[in-house]
């Protein structure tokens, strides 16, 4: 509104001028947040963390498996790899074909298996994406 100069003399401030609008304020509280978003964000930030951690090291297996074929001292079966793959995380549906996981199938059983018994849950979620987005 007004700028102090050098002696202390007022001068009105002709870039924020007295009587602009108030600017919007947030419908978030950082000082008001429940116990469902801050379990929700500790919880993204992990899983976020996590997943990355998990990528790297297996990502680093990957790539010594590699380097250990190319130089002749290891034989590594891939197709049995990915039927142990398969194994692990296809589902069968009724009529018993294969069905790979996907990222929305993958999302309602994360959410479900956080969220079992836990009455929060809506401020979980939004907790959840956000420590998803920050971490």
């Amino acid at each position: 509104m007004f700028r102090k100069l050098r002696f202390n003399a007022m001068v009105a401030d002709p870039v924020y001028p007295a009587d602009h609008p108030q600017s919007p304020t947030s419908a978030v509280s950082l000082y008001e947040l429940g116990f469902g978003t801050v379990t929700g964000i500790c919880a993204g930030v992990f899983v976020k963390k996590g997943a990355k951690a998990i990528a790297w090291f297996l990502g680093g297996i990957f790539f010594i498996l590699q380097y250990l074929r190319s130089a002749s001292l290891v034989e590594v079966n891939w197709g049995k790899m990915s039927s142990k793959f398969e194994d692990l995380f296809h589902s069968r549906d009724t009529s018993g074909i294969s069905k790979p996981p996907t990222v929305v199938s993958l999302w309602n059983w994360l959410i479900d298996f956080l969220t079992a018994d836990f009455q929060p849950r809506a401020s979980f979620i939004a907790g959840f994406a956000l420590g998803l987005r920050i971490g």
